[in-house]
């Protein structure tokens, strides 16, 4: 029997956190599939956790160091099944995330992209999960009605599945881009299809992981995010989703650019926070998210994190 879903998990030097990615994989109801452990060139034995399982599943695939993103495409390549879900080895998926995005997948064949509500953990607050505006509350799965007008986006990179003939249509996630390449492939396949989501949590996001990406470069030196481009061909084409306006998208990139602000401010970058606020000072629906981002960028540093607590505790993000 042909394996109904591959799972990608990119690995680089995560060996405290890895058997928890694997553990929460194998423990899925769903059985039918293929785990596809990609090594990126780790150096502290990572890759000898992996070696020490013999679930006949799992795969463990070599390679250099090249980043995440070559470490997906690479699992891409490999997979043998038509779905491929990803998981990044710092992760976990809670039980029955895999029999979501399946249900999904055969409710909605259509779609690009299937995904499950998430968890996030951080060692300043716990656990939270994040609110998405524009999506029906829970219970509810369906196909989202306008991607570009949501926020925060529904989509992280251990909660999705694509269907494999996407990627031959929208292409590999990019490569030698540190931030944002998960975004722009979920913008990249927003922008042709619509996307399938549930609302029951299926994944966790551990932000307190060792070897994150984002602790090691946490400010984007006013480098163009891939995002930026993807928005600009699409506002200038006019190829947009159905239902989708200008302004979903312009207001779409004013988010994201809000959102990078504010990691500048927190990284201590306040004058590359201003920046990308001033590129963003259109925007009329999250104009209240950009004015905060703003006045924040003028407070310093060690009275940040305890505002960004207190906004937190009111349930302001």
């Amino acid at each position: 029997m042909p394996d109904v879903i591959s799972v990608v998990i990119p690995l680089y030097n995560k060996a405290r956190h890895i058997r928890r990615a694997l553990d929460s994989v194998l423990a899925q109801t769903s059985q039918d599939l293929e785990v596809i452990v990609v090594n990126d060139g780790s150096t502290d034995g990572s890759d000898d956790v992996v070696r020490r399982y013999t679930e006949p599943r799992l795969r463990l695939v070599n390679q250099e160091n090249a980043g995440a993103s070559a470490a997906r495409n690479r699992g891409i390549a490999e997979a043998r099944a038509d779905l491929i879900a990803f998981l990044d080895a710092d992760d976990e998926w809670l039980q029955g995330h895999l029999a979501t995005i399946v249900r999904l997948s055969e409710r909605f064949p259509e779609c690009g992209a299937y995904a499950t509500a998430y968890e996030m953990v951080d060692r300043q607050d716990g656990r939270r999960r994040p609110e998405f505006a524009g999506v029906p509350p829970p219970p509810w799965e369906g196909v989202i009605a306008n991607y570009f007008h949501l926020c925060p986006e529904p989509i992280c990179s251990s909660s999705v599945a694509v269907p494999k003939r996407v990627f031959d249509s929208v292409g590999p996630f990019p490569i030698g881009v540190q931030r944002g390449e998960d975004s722009d492939m979920w913008c990249r396949i927003a922008l042709k299809y619509p996307i399938a989501f549930s609302t029951r949590v299926g994944a966790v996001y551990h932000q307190e992981a060792d070897n994150r990406i984002c602790v090691q470069c946490p400010a984007p030196l006013l480098q163009e995010h891939c995002f930026t481009r993807l928005v600009d061909d699409a506002l200038k084409s006019g190829n947009r989703p159905p239902g989708t306006t200008p302004n979903d998208l312009v207001e779409y990139r004013n988010w994201k650019f809000t959102a990078i602000a504010d990691e500048l401010a927190a990284a201590g970058n306040a004058a590359g926070a201003r920046e990308y606020l001033r590129r963003a000072v259109s925007t009329r629906r999250h104009r209240l998210p950009w004015m905060r981002a703003w006045m924040l960028s003028f407070v310093p540093a060690s009275m940040r994190a305890a505002l960004r607590k207190l906004r937190r505790a009111g349930g302001d993000e």
